[in-house]
C-alpha cells in the first residue's frame, strides 16, 4: 500500500510541474485585479439574489395590500436590474481582459 501512495504522490507532483510549465495565456482570471473584480461580482450577485428572495417573500406576505405589493414589486424590480448590471459588468470585464490578454501576446 505504501508503494501505491508514493506512486500516486509522484504522479501528482509530475502533473503539477507540467501544469506550472505551461505558458500563461494572459486571458481571463490571470491578474490580481481581475480576480478581485470577479470576487466582488460574485458577492454582489449573491446579495442581489438574496434581495430577490426577500422581495418575493415580502410580496407573498403582503396579503393583497396594494401598498405592500407595490413596495415588494419595486424591491424585486430593482434587485433584478442590479443582478443584470452585475452580470453585464462581469461579461464586460471578461471580454476586456480577454482582448487585452490576447493583444499582449
Amino acid at each position: 500500500m505504501k508503494n501505491i501512495l508514493a506512486i500516486v504522490a509522484d504522479a501528482q507532483s509530475d502533473i503539477n510541474d507540467k501544469i506550472n510549465d505551461l505558458p500563461n495565456s494572459g486571458g481571463v482570471g490571470t491578474g490580481t485585479l481581475t480576480n478581485i473584480l470577479f470576487w466582488v461580482y460574485g458577492l454582489a450577485g449573491l446579495i442581489a439574489v438574496a434581495v430577490i428572495v426577500y422581495g418575493g417573500i415580502k410580496y407573498t406576505m403582503s396579503q393583497g395590500d396594494p401598498g405592500k405589493m407595490k413596495q415588494a414589486s419595486q424591491i424585486l424590480a430593482f434587485a433584478i436590474v442590479g443582478l443584470i448590471v452585475v452580470l453585464l459588468a462581469g461579461a464586460i470585464t471578461a471580454f476586456t481582459t480577454g482582448v487585452i490578454g490576447g493583444a499582449t501576446q
